[in-house]
């Protein structure tokens, strides 16, 4: 564990935990976003097939 500390204190003060961190809020804002995008995708498909099923029933015959 100390040698992992030293390591840290060693880069602390370079760019790469920066770069690094970067890269993980964009990733985890990106599996949020994918799952947001699924979620309401979803209740919009659901809202389109109510609409075509009361469309249809609407028709005139």
């Amino acid at each position: 564990m100390q040698h992992i500390n030293d390591w840290l204190k060693q880069i602390a003060h370079n760019y790469i935990l920066v770069v690094i961190a970067a890269m993980l809020f964009f990733a985890v804002k990106a599996v949020i976003g994918w799952y947001t995008y699924r979620h309401y995708d979803q209740k919009l498909n659901a809202i389109t097939d109510k609409l075509n099923r009361l469309l249809e029933q609407k028709k005139p015959d």
